[in-house]
């Protein structure tokens, strides 16, 4: 049996993979549960310690996850493995994405600090691929944190764009397009 937490916690991941993390208030868990808001209050003292418990419980769904599928030995087909991940939840769960990767949260992890430290594992995947990727000469060598950014930046930053109406192409046109622009990252755009 959960606890009353994890169960506040559970109706609010609902509610952002839904609507959005504007979707979530302490009312509407309340409702959703039978309990006042100042009960769910008396298990997180706001929305924000509510919102980074979410946070950290799809960070970590999304790591555990990855973290099971075998990676190709191949450094280019398991970056485009991971560009198939990250659009897979782009698209089929688009305001969960937008609140893990895109929205200002507080408590958000940030790049230099916590990922050079370790605070990031789903990062931590992607820098393991990408230094397996130095390490076996694929790739030149490159500090695997800025390397990782750059690629994820740029996902973000279609998917950021897709979901706004900006980029008009359905789910394959769009997949598509990520890969092109993973090998125009990998090849470089100097003639």
């Amino acid at each position: 049996m959960s606890s009353t937490s994890d169960r506040i916690a559970a109706v609010a991941k609902e509610l952002v993979t839904e609507g959005g993390s504007a979707a979530v208030s302490m009312r509407k868990i309340g409702d959703a549960l039978g309990l006042s808001p100042m009960a769910v209050y008396r298990h997180f003292p706001n929305r924000e310690a509510l919102l980074k418990r979410v946070a950290d419980d799809m960070f970590a769904d999304v790591y555990d996850r990855l973290s099971r599928k075998d990676i190709p030995a191949d450094t280019v087909e398991a970056l485009h493995g991971a560009v198939d991940d990250l659009v897979d939840l782009a698209l089929d769960r688009p305001r969960q994405f937008a609140f893990m990767f895109i929205e200002p949260r507080e408590g958000a992890r940030t790049f230099p600090g916590d990922f050079s430290v370790g605070r990031s594992r789903l990062f931590g995947l992607l820098t393991g691929i990408i230094d397996a990727g130095i390490a076996n000469g694929t790739l030149a060598p490159a500090d695997s944190w800025k390397v990782g950014l750059t690629l994820t930046a740029n996902l973000y930053g279609l998917a950021a764009l897709h979901q706004g109406g900006r980029i008009a192409l359905d789910d394959k046109g769009f997949r598509e397009l990520c890969h092109d622009s993973l090998e125009r990252l990998l090849n470089g755009i100097l003639a």
